[in-house]
């Protein structure tokens, strides 16, 4: 019965798409903090969940939000699996597509 509460894993791969790109982020790492940390150029600005532009889409895998979304993001995209990357931490290995390519202002 307590045999996955006490064998939780201590942290969890995030596939990165396009690019095939794969970081490991810490349990209770958000998504974004986990990118930067390991270098990735990945799209933000508040850091904080306002501002939605570190929003990227769940393709594979669960996350648990710190915030509800549809404050900041369309309800048509959380129902299509957007979600902040600042703002969410892994519960299993997830697989993310997001745009590294952006240009910063």
């Amino acid at each position: 019965m307590f045999k996955n509460f006490f064998n939780k894993k201590k942290s969890f791969a995030v596939n990165i798409f396009p690019g095939d790109q794969e970081i490991s982020i810490s349990r209770g790492e958000t998504l974004l903090a986990g990118a930067l940390r390991s270098g990735l150029a990945w799209p933000h600005k508040c850091q904080v969940g306002s501002c939605g532009r570190c929003r990227c889409k769940i393709l594979e895998g669960k996350i648990r939000p710190e915030i509800d979304f549809n404050y900041v993001l369309d309800p048509v995209d959380v129902a299509s699996g957007f979600v902040l990357a600042c703002q969410s931490t892994a519960k299993t290995d997830i697989k993310v597509s997001v745009d590294l390519t952006h240009k910063r202002k």
